[in-house]
């Protein structure tokens, strides 16, 4: 009994030496249930990769926690009234470029105490244009029709034609993935060694830039000196699968109001393997804070009377909708009537996952209302524009559960009842295939409920559901996510951000593009190893009626024009089906009490949302911004 009661009291120390350990040290624990595979700025699509190396990277601009557009490295946000944006249109009125000009500030030093200029700019767009390196998103990128530097501060970009978000963060500026400027002292003999071997080598190029360029020092932490970057935070250490560790920077341009010194000066992100172990680790007051992805799927009811008056639970609209993507890496392809040459997966060719129809009949074996309740808060989704952005109405869902429908449908592209109910079908080459779909996603647990769930309403039709599950890390690794690699050929679920206002800008838009009317390279978005595996398009569906909308949309500076036009992209969508959007999630965060200024606040920052050189502790003297 003594000795019952002796380990109930170390463990309540420990909880309370937990507690005060935030405030008394002015350091900060975020807690989550993901981790990076790296920290290259070029290539990834993980929001938790976003959200780390928003500690210690800013673009030229960011959102304030009330949503507004800030100048971050830059002086000031190029508008046409201060004439920082010029459109130039021909005799006709049509535009044929767009300048925008911008100045970085005198001030902006990257980590290891280089200036920021100009030269970082060039070098940043060099890499992100490059061919052979896997850049996910080129949506911006591609529109860049070359840089005017004046000097080492200020700078030109010129657009092919208008982009509408030349100014928001993550991508839209379009001279890196994430956060616009890559330091060149760093990253440039990285980059010439890794072309150099590739090129000399054709065969093991896309092996080779794997390694050399995204494995490099830079990227992967080993070295920490070689981990530079132009954010609030200095990159510390990084311990793998356990924790990443930051420290605050004082020659950092922006600062919150006050003595800078009674902010967090540390902040550590540690990294859980499961939704549990984490929700544990914040019951106990072993972690300050949770990000926007570690409790994905959490009733924030039951963790408002877990965390009692201990901390606080926001709920905020994410814009990212959860989907069920499908390889569309199969044979006897179209592309404007013309074949397709692209990889082949046995398992995706052998299931039909090329023909709609496919696609058809299982959205409509789903009972997607059953399936939403494993994510509270969240909202049905039949598009893949999130609700509330521009062009979305709610009138396009063709698709409720009809299991005669989607046994019909089955029965025509040749699958009848097998051993078990399984479905099967002889192929044209005389095989015997049985209808068992891989599905792989992450572990957390509200994707762990859906294949248990996906498995009991396929089974009615006919399919059987084989999952599989695999680390964060590892499923949107460049060599893993990509369909055409085939390691994946059934079903890959992730979640992807729907750009409030931005559609088809967005990410998730950009998924769906293939071919770029203005690049010689075909299918330049679908990622494979003939173009190292660059572009975000990675499940490899192609249809040449939605490229054409998704570029005249780009281009459309009337808002009902550009709404008009991405209706009829989500025409295609919904018939087409390249994925099935299940819901549109909500975003959770949790707080110690007296952590200050770490909110979201707005769906429209999405990830990254945190400002990190705002945050601090309320006895230390923080002070809240907003």
């Amino acid at each position: 009994m003594r000795r019952m009661l002796f380990i109930a009291v170390c463990l309540m120390l420990v909880a309370v030496i937990a507690t005060l350990a935030g405030p008394e040290k002015n350091n900060l624990i975020i807690g989550t249930n993901q981790e990076p595979d790296q920290f290259n700025p070029w290539e990834g699509a993980a929001d938790t990769k976003e959200n780390v190396m928003a500690l210690f990277y800013i673009g030229l601009t960011y959102f304030d926690s009330a949503g507004k557009l800030q100048p971050g490295l830059a002086t000031e946000i190029p508008t046409e009234q201060n004439g920082r944006v010029r459109i130039i249109k021909d005799a006709q009125g049509k535009i044929i470029r767009q300048e925008v000009d911008w100045t970085i500030r005198t001030n902006a030093k990257w980590s290891d105490g280089v200036d920021i200029t100009t030269d970082d700019v060039l070098f940043t767009l060099e890499v992100q244009q490059h061919p052979l390196i896997p850049v996910t998103f080129r949506t911006f990128s591609n529109m860049i029709q070359e840089i005017r530097v004046k000097d080492k501060k200020n700078f030109t970009i010129v657009y092919k034609e208008a982009n509408l978000f030349y100014a928001s963060p993550t991508g839209r500026v379009g001279l890196a993935r994430f956060y616009d400027i890559a330091p060149k002292h760093i990253w440039e003999p990285i980059f010439r060694e890794a072309i150099r071997e590739a090129q000399a080598n054709p065969a093991k190029a896309a092996e080779i830039i794997q390694q050399k360029f995204l494995g490099a020092d830079a990227a992967t932490g080993k070295d920490p000196a070689k981990v530079v970057g132009s954010g609030p935070f200095k990159f510390a250490e990084w311990q793998r699968n356990q924790f990443a560790r930051f420290v605050r920077r004082p020659d950092f341009f922006l600062a919150p109001p006050g003595d800078p010194k009674n902010y967090v000066q540390e902040v550590i992100v540690r990294f859980y393997t499961t939704t549990e172990t984490l929700l544990s680790a914040i019951l106990a007051g072993e972690v300050d804070a949770s990000d926007d992805i570690g409790l994905a799927g959490q009733d924030p009811e039951v963790l408002r009377r877990q965390l009692g008056d201990r901390g606080s639970v926001e709920v905020s609209p994410s814009g990212f909708i959860e989907q069920l993507n499908f390889n569309n890496f199969v044979r006897g392809r179209k592309y404007a009537g013309k074949d397709v040459d692209l990889p082949v997966c046995q398992i995706a060719d052998d299931l039909l996952l090329g023909d709609k129809r496919t696609r058809q009949a299982i959205i409509q074996a789903l009972d997607r209302e059953a399936i939403k309740v494993v994510f509270p808060g969240a909202i049905l989704s039949n598009s893949f524009v999130v609700r509330g952005d521009l062009g979305f109405h709610d009138k396009l869902n063709p698709w409720p559960r009809n299991v005669e429908n989607a046994k019909k449908l089955l029965a025509e592209l040749g699958w009848t009842p097998g051993p078990g109910g399984v479905l099967q079908r002889k192929t044209a080459d005389g095989r015997t295939v049985f209808f068992r779909l891989p599905h792989v996603t992450t572990p957390a647990t509200f994707r762990v409920r859906t294949q248990e769930i996906l498995q009991r309403q396929l089974r009615d039709v006919g399919i059987e559901l084989v999952p599989s599950n695999q680390p964060a890390s590892v499923l949107f690794s460049t060599e893993f996510v990509s369909g055409s690699n085939c390691n994946w050929q059934g079903i890959i679920e992730f979640a992807s951000a729907g750009g409030i206002g931005e559609a088809p800008a967005d990410e998730l838009s950009g998924e769906l593009w293939a071919d770029d009317p203005d690049t010689p390279a075909p299918f330049d978005n679908i990622p494979r190893s003939a173009n190292g595996f660059a572009g975000s398009n990675v499940t490899g569906w192609a249809n040449a009626e939605y490229d054409k909308l998704h570029f005249l949309a780009l281009s459309q500076i009337d808002a009902d024009a550009r709404a008009e036009t991405l209706k009829k992209m989500q025409e295609i969508f919904n018939d087409e089906l390249p994925f099935i959007p299940l819901y549109e999630r909500v975003e959770i965060l949790t707080t110690k009490k007296g952590l200050v200024n770490y909110t979201k606040g707005t769906p429209l920052t999405r990830t990254p949302f945190w400002n990190a050189w705002e945050w601090g502790w309320e006895q230390n003297g923080a002070k809240k911004v907003r």
